[in-house]
């Protein structure tokens, strides 16, 4: 290999998918990127679920850096029809509450939507097609990558870092990530990682399984329950005291082309702790059976992978930015599954990270100071998700308590979610990927609206609410009373939701057209003054663009397939090779050029 191929001016380690999009953003924009990973491609990977602020978050990537193919990550028909046909839809949030030894009750369970069509809805990633997607993606816009290729040591230097792989040799950059997750290179090679100084103590055991039954075949009906969406068409969550269990299923439309189904039982360690010479298998069905409903979804299921055990899920790392080198979300911290927020965070932390490293290579400039942005925002999310998702293992206790709990959930996340539309909205009209920056600003930074102070005083006065509650301070009913009581003083709950009656199991009902014009109309017209201005504005002219694109694309994309195939039956040749794009280059000025408009 030529001296000229081993210099770069960032080298990513980790080809995920947080290490594939920043390589592919880099590139696109004149960056030389060098992406090691340590086994290839497809692979397992978890990490399955995606909820709304990580898809708007996708698109923002798409538009801001000019990389479409990140943008068919975004929503389920575009994943389905550019990406694959293996990925499932997520039409929902469900959680199920469950006792031992009874059926699900019919009104022990509540629901909240994704976004429907034209921005949405979510999905579920089978991660290995995407995966390998956006490794693809990469290395079409530039990306020099390797894989089965393992880094053994990182040196820093002043001006450079240089990168020792065990069978390829020695690399150089200016710059490096680590996308390595929880096995990381630079955490261990620079003594990182640390006691996690989180409230939540879970443990996982997870794999992938055919034969599990949708849901919605198995629990009450829906003339009972109501919910607004099937179970079995989104991220089903069943709930039981001391822990969770997850069941995202990938055949759940009908032009999948899965069997699979991804599942998972989170405990927390306190309550479950892991019991010693117990197989991972054993301990999972231990767990299936002890709760009727969801013994009769899994009576069918086998795994087609290896069972999966874990310790204490929670890691963390001292720093997540250094001179000269700078870990993603999922190689610095992790909290739980629950909430799916590790995509969420990794989306925001590419967003944050790409016009720095852009700038940075321009620049020639490197400086630690200029990716501070990323060390506090980064601690700050995952310090709110592990508040988050301790007090929902608290809240699991009860049913009401749960129920309570989970709409100060749904109520940020409709801010966060919203405040991403809020640049996407003020993209779409001037056109200026500047207006991206404005994510960087109050109050739109960071995740789930908590840059917004009331959104934040509603969020840390309810978290104080359940952790005395947990202290035995509080009682049930009067921790319950006390977060509708906040709620409701927040103003931030739309009056057209039904988020302060604790009878409305669906307090967000849908995300369809007409919901959402009625949620645009609150926000412009009768939200509080804290609200009005700085959230759902402009929406309207987004949402019908939008909707006219999908249905003329879809319509376009049907009448082309029914075209091409008339046309085979009768004739061998045709040009349809000449409407494969050609191969990406790299854009963008080399260091000491003019950048350009917009970062």
């Amino acid at each position: 290999m030529q001296e000229d191929q081993r210099d770069f001016d960032v080298a990513i380690v980790g080809g995920g998918i947080g290490g594939t999009m920043l390589g592919a953003i880099l590139a696109r924009h004149g960056v030389r990127t060098l992406l090691l990973e340590g086994s290839g491609h497809p692979r397992f990977a978890i990490g399955e679920s995606t909820v709304p602020e990580t898809t708007f978050g996708l698109r923002v990537l798409a538009q801001r850096y000019d990389v479409p193919e990140i943008g068919h990550l975004a929503t389920n028909g575009a994943l389905r029809r550019h990406v694959s046909s293996n990925c499932g839809v997520k039409r929902n949030f469900g959680f199920v509450y469950h006792r031992e030894g009874e059926p699900a009750r019919a009104d022990e369970c509540n629901q909240n939507p994704t976004w429907g069509p034209p921005l949405g809805p979510d999905s579920h990633f089978f991660r290995q097609d995407v995966d390998a997607y956006m490794f693809h993606v990469a290395v079409s816009y530039g990306v020099t990558a390797h894989t089965h290729t393992l880094v053994d040591d990182v040196k820093f230097e002043e001006d450079r870092a240089t990168l020792v792989t065990r069978d390829k040799g020695t690399f150089r950059a200016s710059y490096v990530v680590d996308a390595g997750g929880m096995r990381a290179m630079l955490p261990e090679r620079l003594g990182l990682r640390q006691e996690p100084p989180y409230r939540t103590h879970s443990r996982t055991i997870f794999t992938h399984m055919v034969g599990v039954k949708p849901f919605d075949t198995v629990g009450p009906p829906r003339e009972q329950h109501g919910m607004t969406s099937p179970f079995s068409q989104g991220t089903l969550h069943h709930l039981f005291k001391g822990g969770w269990i997850w069941v995202i299923p990938f055949d759940n439309h009908s032009e999948s082309t899965s069997e699979l189904c991804s599942v998972g039982v989170n405990l927390d360690l306190a309550a479950h702790p892991r019991p010693e010479g117990v197989p991972a298998e054993q301990e999972f069905w231990q767990h299936v059976r002890r709760f009727p409903s969801v013994a009769r979804q899994f009576e069918h299921a086998r795994a087609v992978r290896p069972y999966v055990s874990t310790d204490r899920t929670q890691f963390s790392s001292q720093q997540v930015v250094g001179d000269r080198w700078c870990l993603l979300p999922h190689a610095s911290d992790f909290i739980d599954p629950l909430f799916s927020s590790g995509l969420a965070v990794t989306v925001m932390s590419l967003n944050a990270l790409g016009h720095r490293l852009i700038d940075a290579v321009r620049q020639n400039d490197f400086d630690t100071a200029r990716f501070q942005y990323l060390e506090h925002w980064t601690k700050r999310m995952f310090r709110f998700y592990d508040d988050l998702v301790a007090c929902s293992y608290i809240s699991f206790d009860d049913f009401d308590l749960w129920n309570a709990w989970s709409r100060v959930w749904i109520i940020t996340t409709l801010y966060g979610t919203n405040g991403q539309n809020q640049a996407a909205v003020a993209f779409d009209r001037t056109g200026d990927p500047a207006c991206f920056d404005m994510l960087e600003a109050p109050p739109y930074r960071g995740l789930q609206g908590i840059d917004n102070p009331w959104v934040e005083r509603l969020f840390e006065r309810s978290r104080d609410a359940v952790l005395a509650y947990h202290a035995g301070e509080a009682s049930k009913e009067r921790t319950v009373a006390r977060i509708y009581e906040l709620l409701r003083e927040s103003g931030l709950c739309p009056a057209v939701w039904g988020t302060l009656d604790p009878g409305n199991r669906c307090p967000a009902g849908a995300f369809t057209l007409w919901p959402l014009t009625k949620i645009l109309l609150w926000g412009r017209f009768r939200s509080p003054r804290h609200v009005r201005g700085a959230y759902f504005t402009g929406g309207a002219r987004l949402i019908g663009k939008e909707a006219v694109q999908v249905c003329a694309t879809e319509l376009r994309d049907a009448a082309g397939q029914v075209q091409q195939t008339v046309r085979d039956m009768w004739v061998n040749w045709n040009r349809d090779w000449t409407r494969r794009p050609a191969p990406r280059t790299t854009a963008g000025p080399r260091p000491g050029e003019e950048p350009a408009a917009g970062k």
